[in-house]
């Protein structure tokens, strides 16, 4: 019996080998040849945070933490929803003392969907080891065919390699990072992720989900310091702002004065405003200097003296004259007693309070503000199947280089009318109209299938502005909001929005459209174009509706509409040319 048991157990465990290898060799392997979120890629290693050439040029400590992978991401495409991902590291250091291995060396998975809101995609199961190995299965997000995945690199590890196994036949491609100007933080462990539960906790890779924007993570553990090399080389990317947070190293007066701390932080913004005038820099004061010190009054208040000397030195260089230069203080951060794990580093409670106080204040300095409700908060979207981030580019690049003296922002019925970029998903159904009457004017086509008043509020944030010389906005977008909002959610969008359009072009004259007609809900957006038109008037924007231009009576002309009676045909093109030409002109 003992041996029929061992033959038994044998042929099992030979046939659970042969189902693994099976099961892995239908499996296509990909491996990362890059990273997302480095100021200059390493020659060496393109998961190293500093390049090679600084390595004799910074402290030991400064070049032994650049090694971790902290801040850094893959950006997935794919139609796989299963995923097996090898890694190996360098050094068997999985955990710290008071950080878990899954922060420390593990990896964090999350996707967007087709709204482009943040999915969090627990693994099936993990290990580490010479091979540290993270599974995850049959993952359900809402999104079409390909999705976008965001794979966080471990926080505290020197990652060597790492390969992404998908099932036979899925596509699958790694994206390289896109046009949009990163945000650049340098600081301290703080900043470097300790000690957060997983990657995807750390306070940059929350931020750099909030905003939208890359946040390169240049933060040291012990050796964030206000060094000159590492100013060097802040100032040579372009980036949208710049965050200075080293105070957490800084504190001890006794090794740093507040002559040393001035002198280094001199030397780093003169070097930043050189390079890059216009760009604003934050600092911060030390997150735990306003902690309840009910039990620790010393530490706390060391904490404290260390936000009072950054807080000095700001103002000081207030006063020099240095411009658009910011300060996040300790009441902001507002850390409290169980928001850290040892009384400096945050927990992920605290790492929410971190990311959140610094949204907070990016948002105000870029002029980038969020609503209470769905319309007034920025957010992409990928709804109509198409690579809604590339006709983004595609228009922030036209505008460049076009200098359009018109621009339209819109959804599907501006995308598939005609002009350049031209649509990914359908042919265009009013080339000839469009060529006609929008040409001659100089027209930029911003519509993009599917998009609400949202996406259009995250597109002028991210720059589809920036480069616009024209005097003439026209703004088309809401009905695709109809299904989703109320009538008053659309109206208070819309007033959101132009106030956003207005701080970037201040000089431009808006055209406001109410919505065009549409069979299904006809009778409310003409009722809710009469109170569009109030809005229009109360943000001073030139208002003009169109739908008389599209009915028969009091019905929709239907031989202006394909069969959805939402989207004009060739004839309803040729009309919809006619009416903005003689408005434009």
């Amino acid at each position: 019996m003992t041996n029929l048991f061992k033959l038994w157990f044998t042929l099992l465990a030979v046939t659970a080998l042969y189902i693994k290898a099976d099961a892995q060799s239908a499996y296509d392997w990909h491996k990362a040849e890059w990273a997302i979120g480095i100021c200059e890629p390493d020659t060496e290693n393109v998961f190293h945070r500093l390049p090679a050439r600084l390595q004799s040029r910074v402290a030991k400590g400064v070049w032994n933490q650049s090694l971790n992978s902290a801040g850094e991401y893959l950006h997935i495409r794919t139609t796989a929803r299963s995923f097996t991902i090898k890694y190996r590291l360098s050094g068997k250091t999985y955990h710290l003392r008071h950080m878990p291995s899954t922060g420390v060396s593990g990896l964090d998975l999350y996707a967007k969907d087709i709204h482009g809101q943040w999915n969090w995609a627990p693994p099936a199961k993990y290990a580490f080891g010479d091979t540290c190995v993270y599974e995850y299965k049959d993952l359900k997000i809402t999104a079409r065919n390909t999705a976008e995945f965001y794979l966080y690199l471990p926080l505290y590890a020197i990652v060597q390699e790492i390969v992404i196994g998908i099932p036979q036949g899925e596509r699958f491609e790694y994206l390289k990072p896109d046009h949009d100007l990163p945000i650049v933080a340098y600081g301290t462990s703080i900043m470097q992720g300790a000690v957060a539960s997983r990657p995807g906790l750390a306070w940059t890779n929350m931020l750099h989900r909030a905003l939208g924007r890359d946040v390169i993570n240049l933060g040291f553990s012990g050796n964030g310091r206000f060094d000159a090399p590492i100013f060097d080389l802040m100032a040579e990317v372009n980036a949208r702002l710049y965050i200075l947070d080293c105070m957490p190293n800084l504190f001890i007066k006794k090794y740093f004065p507040p002559d040393t701390i001035i002198s280094r932080l001199r030397y780093g913004i003169s070097k930043l405003r050189a390079r890059h005038p216009e760009v604003p820099i934050l600092l911060a004061e030390h997150p735990a200097g306003a902690m309840p010190d009910d039990m620790d009054t010393a530490t706390v208040s060391t904490y404290h003296l260390a936000s009072l000397t950054i807080k000095k030195i700001y103002d000081q260089l207030a006063a020099e004259g240095v411009t658009n230069l910011h300060l996040l203080n300790e009441a902001e951060i507002n850390f409290d007693i169980n928001s850290t794990t040892d009384g400096t580093h945050p927990n992920d409670r605290g790492m929410m309070q971190y990311a959140r106080a610094y949204e907070k204040k990016i948002r105000l300095i870029l002029a980038e503000p969020v609503g209470d409700i769905s319309t007034q908060r920025p957010v992409e979207q990928y709804r109509d199947g198409f690579d809604w981030r590339k006709r983004h580019e595609e228009i922030i690049d036209l505008t460049s280089k076009d200098r359009p003296e018109v621009i339209i922002f819109g959804n599907s019925i501006i995308n598939y009318w005609g002009g350049k970029p031209k649509p990914e998903k359908v042919a265009f159904s009013g080339e000839d109209a469009w060529q006609r009457y929008m040409e001659p004017s100089k027209v930029q086509n911003a519509g993009f299938g599917n998009d609400r008043i949202e996406n259009v509020l995250w597109r002028v944030y991210h720059g589809e502005l920036d480069q616009f010389k024209g005097k003439k906005i026209v703004l088309m977008i809401g009905t695709n909001n109809l299904v989703w909002n109320t009538d008053g959610e659309i109206l208070k969008g819309l007033t959101f929005l132009i106030e956003q359009i207005k701080t970037r072009q201040p000089a431009a004259i808006i055209y406001m459209s109410g919505i065009l007609p549409r069979r299904s809900t006809l009778q409310r957006v003409l009722a809710l174009n009469s109170q569009i038109k109030r809005v229009a008037k109360l943000t001073q924007c030139r208002y003009f509706d169109f739908s008389k231009s599209f009915l028969q009576g009091k019905s929709l002309n239907d031989h202006l509409f394909k069969p959805d009676g939402l989207h004009p045909n060739a004839e309803g093109y040729e009309v919809l040319g006619k009416c903005l030409e003689k408005m434009l002109n």
